[in-house]
């Protein structure tokens, strides 16, 4: 017989009534493994906790592992759920058993890990039944995905827009200084999770600034990036990046003036907190930059998109327009001065011709037709109208 979602919506939702209504929680594991039409011997082998069927590695802590499904782990209210779900995460006990998800929760909240794809789903526990489909991989239906040739552009740009949704929920955005000041913010992040993964600060050093210094319920955290957003403007002699405690100050100094300027910073709770965790915990470093378009219109209300000239082109549409246009020229010309190297003869010539073509370089004027306006240039002698 074919599994019901329709059926399993409904029925997940008065599940998680009864458990809240009734403390029903020593049952829910067993209760939500009979919707997903687990049978009643195994559900019956699981409460014996032998260790044959139950793998888990604390059952008489109220932890249920049903190989190749789920591990289910409950915790006090007040744990660190993020932590709990990471400590599960990184037992052996996951990949030994080929455990499709990891499901964490203290009956307030609930977050859930598909080990396949590490997504994972963070809501209230009464919402359960909203994200049905996230669960359904555990019934033998796997969800619907889009196909990328960067998936990892997909991840980033996901976990960025919950980010986002979670913060907008928190904190009011109504005028332009606002959404300016959202903006800024998230330039900010994105560099600091660029530049933990690509040298510019010490590896995992942004992440565990937030994991370790800030409150689990997300109460500091604006204040925290405030202080590191404040010290990354600060040369590294100065005698007020000095007076800074020391998890701060051994952030490098960023010139170029990103961080020069002040601006309010939202608001975090328990749940924002840990999406910047997660988004932080991506490898950035294989993340295409063309994504930020998107993701900054992600932020932005619909209304105001236009009007604030926040269109965004993907980079195999740029490309089309700038390769034929001088790219491939100028590439053509990089490839010929790098191909004198292996000539000493012509030492002199090539440092000549890579001097010439960087001063070509500089002299480009790129426009960005999202603007709205007109551009009339020249290049190579050459006129050309973008509107």
């Amino acid at each position: 017989m074919a599994f019901n979602q329709t059926q399993f919506f409904e029925d997940l939702e008065k599940l998680t009534i009864k458990v809240i209504d009734k403390n029903k929680k020593d049952d829910f594991i067993y209760d939500f493994l009979t919707l997903l039409d687990v049978s009643k011997s195994t559900i019956t082998s699981l409460k014996k906790n032998d260790g044959r069927f139950n793998v888990a590695a604390n059952p008489e802590a109220g932890e249920v592992a049903n190989k190749h499904r789920i591990y289910f782990k409950p915790v006090d209210a007040g744990q660190d759920l993020a932590k709990a779900l990471k400590d599960v995460m990184n037992s052996p006990i996951i990949n030994q058993h080929k455990i499709r998800m990891v499901m964490v929760t203290d009956f307030n909240t609930v977050l859930i890990n598909d080990t396949k794809y590490d997504e994972t789903l963070d809501c209230d526990f009464t919402d359960l039944y909203k994200n049905y489909h996230f669960l359904l991989p555990l019934a033998g239906l796997e969800r619907a995905r889009e196909y990328s040739e960067h998936p990892a552009d997909v991840q980033a740009s996901e976990k960025m827009g919950r980010l986002f949704d979670h913060i907008r929920k928190l904190n009011e955005f109504n005028t332009a200084d606002d959404l300016h000041a959202l903006n800024i913010f998230l330039t900010r992040l994105l560099f600091c999770f660029y530049a933990e993964d690509t040298g510019i600060f010490k590896a995992d050093q942004f992440y565990d600034v937030i994991d370790r210094t800030t409150n689990i319920d997300g109460s500091d955290v604006d204040g925290v990036l405030y202080e590191l957003f404040e010290v990354l403007d600060l040369p590294e002699s100065s005698t007020e990046r000095q007076a800074k405690p020391t998890h701060l100050s051994a952030f490098p100094y960023v010139n170029g003036s990103l961080f020069e300027y002040q601006f309010a910073i939202p608001e975090f709770d328990a749940r924002t907190r840990r999406i910047l965790l997660e988004c932080a915990r991506l490898s950035w470093a294989e993340i295409n930059p063309d994504i930020f378009g998107s993701m900054f219109q992600a932020v932005i209300d619909p209304e105001q998109r236009g009007s604030l000239g926040q269109h965004y082109t993907s980079v195999s549409n740029i490309m089309k327009v700038i390769q034929p246009l001088f790219l491939d020229e100028l590439r053509a010309e990089l490839d010929t001065a790098i191909a004198l190297s292996h000539d000493n003869r012509h030492k002199n010539n090539k440092a000549e011709r890579l001097d010439a073509l960087l001063t070509r370089i500089s002299q480009i004027k790129v426009f960005d037709p999202a603007a709205g306006k007109r551009y009339i240039g020249t290049f190579n002698n050459t006129s050309y109208m973008i509107i």
